[in-house]
């Protein structure tokens, strides 16, 4: 994982959330801004680039990193990890920057480690999103006790940005009068790729509760009515060039989680070092 955090490599990153943002236990809300990190592993080298990323951890404990994270394997489409990091606002994201050029001994050994990751990887890219609490649904969840994520990504037309947004919002009033019990985050990119781009995050208990998609989707329809329906679809069909949809499995071994996400499920989250480990 190559840390955007960290000045000297900010051409790569990592899918993480921040530690000030994992603190606690229970459900909490979805942070104000969120990194997103996209990491292309070559075909074959899922265990090697599993096994740089352990080492990614180990020196972060080792140098007391206060910047926890979540690492996801693809489940679907390219052969990708991503890393989430969460942010209270561009001030604390410049912080943890300047907290990692503290330590310089940490640094060393995350530059040491970053050049053997890259032997695993054929790319990367980092998105900057900015939550939009006005596109969201539901209540927060413990994201700890989560073990999916499954990921939306809308590429809106030039121009259409706000047009998008009030379909959306039409959405959102099917799914409240339907009863829709899951929740999403919403979050616009500021910067990484072309704009107006909204990725939209469901996190998973199970793959289970996919299941019951077509009810609830059954649900939503009727809850929109015909009129609503035509909306949507028009509003959708004129904004929107390109959308889609991914499933990512939540890898400890791929995470740093702070210890209050540990101890929201210590089974899942703590990974023991593999022998000989420093």
């Amino acid at each position: 994982m190559s840390h955007a955090t960290f000045k000297s490599l900010f051409p790569k990153l990592a899918f993480v959330l921040a530690p000030a943002l994992l603190a606690q236990s229970g459900p909490m809300p979805p942070p104000p801004l969120m990194l997103f990190v996209r990491e292309e592993v070559k075909p074959g080298h899922g265990a090697g680039h599993a096994a740089t990323e352990s080492a990614w951890t180990r020196a972060l404990a080792k140098g007391q990193s206060k910047d926890h994270y979540i690492g996801m394997s693809a489940l679907t489409g390219p052969s990708e990890a991503w890393f989430i990091m969460g942010y209270a606002s561009y001030a604390d994201w410049e912080a943890k920057q300047n907290e990692f050029d503290k330590n310089p001994a940490l640094k060393a050994e995350i530059d040491k480690i970053s050049a053997q990751d890259g032997e695993h990887l054929s790319g990367t890219r980092t998105l900057l999103g900015a939550l939009r609490k006005d596109l969201s649904y539901g209540p927060p969840v413990e994201i700890g006790k989560m073990r999916y994520f499954r990921i939306r990504t809308f590429r809106v037309k030039q121009g259409q940005g706000k047009a998008f947004e009030e379909g959306v919002k039409l959405a959102l009033g099917g799914y409240t009068k339907s009863g829709y019990t899951a929740s999403f985050a919403c979050y616009e990119i500021a910067a990484g790729t072309g704009s107006p781009t909204y990725l939209i995050l469901r996190p998973l208990k199970s793959l289970a509760e996919l299941d019951g998609m077509a009810a609830a989707d059954k649900a939503f329809q009727e809850a929109l009515g015909e009129e609503g329906r035509m909306a949507m679809q028009k509003v959708f069909a004129d904004t929107v060039n390109i959308v889609e949809n991914q499933l990512f499995a939540f890898s400890p071994k791929l995470s740093f989680p702070g210890p209050d996400m540990v101890a929201s499920d210590p089974g899942f989250w703590t990974v023991k070092p593999p022998k000989g480990a420093k």
